[in-house]
This record gives structure tokens, C-alpha cells and sequence, in this order.
């Protein structure tokens, strides 16, 4: 009775082999990576929701880097608006002074300098700009919004104009950045400037200063009321920041839990493999040292 053996063992061993040496590089890129899938091919599905999670969260950091320069833009404008505040409630306690009649000429034209020096600060504030273009122009940011002219009606020449840009900031929402120069400072509605330059002139030549002031402080109520869109802006900002802060989290977690390996089952494996491709070298090597015998068996 004769016993044959297969005479193309090799082969079947070298793919063996080869099996346990693509398990044993899976297993090791898993444990020096963290992950399940470290090539399209260990898991197609997974891979495509692998991409699909990484195009959200890059779309999430867009936004929160938008979010950032943002804040830091609009907090600057809203500072600039605080200090024009602050001038313009000095501005009407002049006024309030000039309508004292037991003031001399002498008395209300010191006032008057005063005031002129107070819209010099308005206008300054509205030529604020921030790394190197306007906030208060409109859209035409690199245009200087504000020019002294003593000819005009205001006082001053408006350069800007009035649209407003607005930002997306997350998916589907979006946050104004900016009030024109012409709304904050030349409202029709309260007109701050014009009715600086209107109450200036009153006092010069001390007529209609009770009305100058009246119209000043409907002015300065009115620029109160419009740089408030500036805090509204900054707390839409903030509560995106939060809500994307969340999603951050939330696709980090979707993330590790698409492709995030238990390394302790990995190092298991691993260990296992290791063993079971030694195994098989040793096999194949006492075979191919053992060519008699196989002839042996084959014969």
C-alpha cells in the first residue's frame, strides 16, 4: 500500500503563510495606531463613515476658527462703540452747560473747542479699522469711512456705504459682522455726528442751543440702540461656539467608535498570530529539510 502526498505542499504553505503574515501587520498597525482601520480595504463601510465623520469635523473647525476672528473682531468694534459712549455722555453735559445763560461768550466758545475735540474722537472711532481694514465702512473695507469737512451738513463725509456682511457660522446659520459707519453715526433716525457738528455751531454763536441738545440726546439714544447689534452678534457667536464645541465632541466619540480598537483584544491577537505564524515557519522549514522523506511518502 503506497501513500501519496501532495507534491505542491509548497505553494499552499507560502500562502498559509502569507495569510498569517497580512493578519500579523494588521494586528501590529492596529497597535501602534489605535485603530481598526488603517487602509480602506480592513473595513469599506467603515472607512466610508471614517470619511464622512472627518469632512464634519473639518467643517466644525472651519467654523470655530471663523467663530474666533470673528469674536475678536466684533469685540474690538464693541469696545471702540463703548468709548463713543463714554465721549458722547461728556458731549451732552457740555451741552447742558451751554444752555446756561449766566455763561460768558468766552465760557461757550471753550465749550465749543471742547465738543469740536469730542467729535474728533467720534470720528476717530469711526475710522477704527482692525488688522488693516475699516469696521465701520460697510463693505468697502479698505476705504477710510469718515472725513472731517466742516462744508458738509454732518460736519463730515461719509465714505462707506451701507451694507452689511454676514458670515456663516455653522451649518444653516449665519451672524451679521458689521453696522455701517452710516447707521451708527449718521442714523436718520438720531443723526450723532450732524447733531454734534448742529450743536458745536449753536453754542458758537449761542442761538437754538436748547433744540441742538434735544436733538443731540435723541442722537446719542439712537447710537446707544444700533451698537447694541454688536453684543447681540457676540452672544450668537458665543452659543455657536458652544454648540459646535458639542459636535466636536460628539463626532470625536463617533469617530472612536467607528475605528477605535480595544487594544487589549488587539495585544491578545496579536500574541495569538505571532504564534501562529512561527508555527508555520518552523512547519515549513522541517519540510524543506526533510526532501528524502517526502520522496519517501510520494513514492
Amino acid at each position: 500500500m503506497s501513500i501519496r502526498a501532495n507534491p505542491n505542499i509548497l505553494p499552499d504553505l507560502l500562502a498559509g503563510l502569507n495569510v498569517a503574515q497580512q493578519q500579523l501587520n494588521m494586528q501590529d498597525a492596529e497597535l501602534a495606531t489605535g485603530r481598526t482601520i488603517n487602509a480602506p480595504s480592513d473595513d469599506p463601510a467603515g472607512a466610508e463613515a471614517l470619511i464622512e465623520n472627518f469632512a464634519a469635523a473639518a467643517q466644525s473647525d472651519t467654523f470655530q476658527q471663523n467663530i474666533g476672528s470673528l469674536t475678536e473682531r466684533l469685540q474690538t468694534a464693541d469696545s471702540v462703540l463703548g468709548t463713543a459712549v463714554s465721549a458722547v455722555n461728556q458731549a451732552i453735559s457740555l451741552g447742558v452747560q451751554a444752555g446756561n445763560s449766566d455763561l460768558s461768550d468766552q465760557d461757550r466758545q471753550a465749550i465749543a473747542s471742547n465738543l469740536q475735540a469730542i467729535q474728533q474722537q467720534l470720528v476717530a472711532a469711526g475710522n477704527t479699522s482692525y488688522s488693516g481694514t475699516y469696521l465701520f465702512s460697510g463693505t468697502l473695507v479698505d476705504t477710510q469711512p469718515f472725513t472731517l469737512n466742516a462744508a458738509a451738513p454732518d460736519g463730515v463725509t461719509y465714505n462707506g456705504n451701507n451694507s452689511v456682511t454676514s458670515v456663516e457660522i455653522t451649518s444653516g446659520e449665519s451672524v451679521n459682522i458689521n453696522s455701517p459707519g452710516s447707521t451708527l453715526f449718521l442714523n436718520p433716525s438720531g443723526n450723532l455726528l450732524g447733531s454734534i457738528s448742529s450743536l458745536i455751531t449753536a453754542i458758537q454763536s449761542n442761538t437754538g442751543i436748547a433744540a441742538a441738545n434735544t436733538a443731540f440726546g435723541q442722537a446719542a439714544s439712537e447710537f446707544d440702540a444700533q451698537r447694541i447689534s454688536y453684543g447681540a452678534s457676540l452672544n450668537q457667536l458665543q452659543s455657536a461656539g458652544t454648540l459646535l464645541s458639542s459636535q466636536q465632541v460628539q463626532l470625536a466619540t463617533q469617530e472612536s467608535t467607528i475605528d477605535g480598537a480595544n487594544l487589549a483584544d488587539v495585544t491578545t491577537n496579536f500574541s495569538q498570530s505571532e504564534v501562529a505564524y512561527q508555527s508555520l515557519l518552523d512547519a515549513e522549514s522541517k519540510i524543506l529539510n526533510l526532501p528524502n522523506l517526502l520522496n519517501l511518502i510520494s513514492g
